[in-house]
Formats: C-alpha cells, structure tokens, sequence
C-alpha cells in the first residue's frame, strides 16, 4: 500500500528553521519529520490524559477558551492562565461546579506538551462547523466526577 503525500509549504521563524537545520541537516527533513509525528504523539498525549479531568473541569476549559488564539510561542502556556482568570473573575468554578483549587493543581502538573496536547482539544472544539456535541466531545476525554 502507497502512502499518499500532502506537499506543504509552511512557513516558519528563522529560529525554528535553525533548530530543524541543526537537529535534522535541514529545514525540509525537520517539518516533514515533525509534521509526520505530531499526530501519533497528539493522539498518545491525549490517550494519557484521558479520564484524568472530571466533565465540569473540561466544560470550564472549553467554555473559557471560546475565542482564544493559541500562539506558537506560547504553546502549553494558555490553558493555565485562561483557567485562572475565568476561575477569579468570572466564577466558572461555580458555574460547572467543580473545586477550582483542584483544577488548578491538575493544570499545573501538567508537561507543557500535555497542556499543549490540551489546549489543541479545546480549539479542536471551537474550530467544528456546529457545536451542539459538546457532550459527546467531554465524555470521550472525562473521567468520573
């Protein structure tokens, strides 16, 4: 079975074309290294997390992501704060019922590629045609309350 190929034609930061010319010779064998193996590790990150929040904590996290503009450089650095806030003033703990403290910590122990991994669910949700599943996207990912 032939692989089929998507040519791209991304554009980068000289900083990360530096980084891929170092680690891989050159530009072009880093994205497509990288490209190639984001998915698996995408997939294996959220595999981890899986069930390790409680439905009211995701709930929060999309809903206060709504809108968001997640930045390269700041990848696995939105989430944190996004929650914060939303929790100090806006109340979301009490709006999806959930201990904020806790939620809080759960976030901070996170590695900043699982926050990553996190953060692109979140968007994942926001980026749908329709929203109305958002209890079959949560229940994928919940654990119990």
């Amino acid at each position: 079975m032939k692989t089929k190929i998507t040519r791209t034609a991304p554009r980068i930061s000289d900083k990360s074309a530096d980084l891929y010319k170092s680690i891989f010779g050159n530009v072009n064998a880093g994205m497509e290294y990288i490209g190639d193996a984001f998915p698996a590790l995408y997939r294996l990150t959220l595999d981890h997390l899986r069930r390790e929040f409680a439905r009211g904590e995701l709930m929060l996290m999309i809903d206060v992501c709504n809108g968001l503009w997640l930045t390269p450089g700041h990848a696995g650095q939105h989430l944190d704060i996004q929650v914060a806030d939303g929790i100090r003033l806006d109340q979301l703990d009490e709006k999806w019922e959930i201990d904020a403290g806790a939620l809080n910590n759960k976030i901070a122990e996170l590695t900043v590629f699982e926050a990553a991994c996190l953060e692109l669910w979140v968007q994942a949700f926001w980026r749908q045609e329709e929203h109305d599943n958002i209890e079959e996207y949560v229940a994928s990912m919940a654990g119990k309350k």
